[in-house]
């Protein structure tokens, strides 16, 4: 994910962390500032914290997702017998492996960037794998609410 400048001279950013990093890009804190809106310090603080919570988000959907791989996933396609265990065991050790990375990283932005990945490229991988699982998996084995389930609540007993 990139951040582009378009022919009219519009950015183009795909990624809601380069959007926040560009609190502090220098056009956009003289602007700020020149109109009395925010200081560099505030645009600065106000970054720090906007990355700091998308960091912090991103760590609690993957300790979500290790515990729902873990306590009800990965069981029910052992009890099964059926679907992609292996993949899914690798999961969880590349879900703790990428939230060590980002609780080592020093720089707000790179921790930021770290997160990005992990939620947008490596958890999706991860859920594919899920997916899977419960394409196979018994629905008497399986623990959790299936899509079915979920759009259709009101109609099943």
């Amino acid at each position: 994910m990139q951040q582009k400048l378009t022919d009219d001279g519009v950015w183009r950013i795909d990624s809601g962390v380069e959007a926040i990093t560009r609190y502090t890009a220098p056009k956009n804190t003289q602007l700020f500032s020149a109109m009395g809106v925010l200081s560099a310090e505030e645009c600065a603080a106000r970054q720090t914290i906007l990355l700091e919570h998308y960091v912090g988000t991103v760590e609690i959907e993957t300790s979500c997702l290790i515990d729902i791989l873990n306590q009800h996933i990965i069981p029910s396609v052992k009890r099964a017998g059926v679907g992609p265990l292996a993949e899914l065991n690798a999961a969880v050790g590349t879900l703790q492996k990428a939230l060590a990375g980002i609780h080592h990283e020093e720089d707000e932005v790179k921790k930021a960037n770290l997160a990005r990945d992990l939620r947008l490229e490596t958890m999706v991988e991860i859920r594919a794998h899920a997916d899977a699982a419960e394409a196979v998996c018994p629905a008497d084995l399986w623990t959790l609410a299936t899509y079915a389930e979920l759009l259709f609540l009101d109609q099943t007993s």
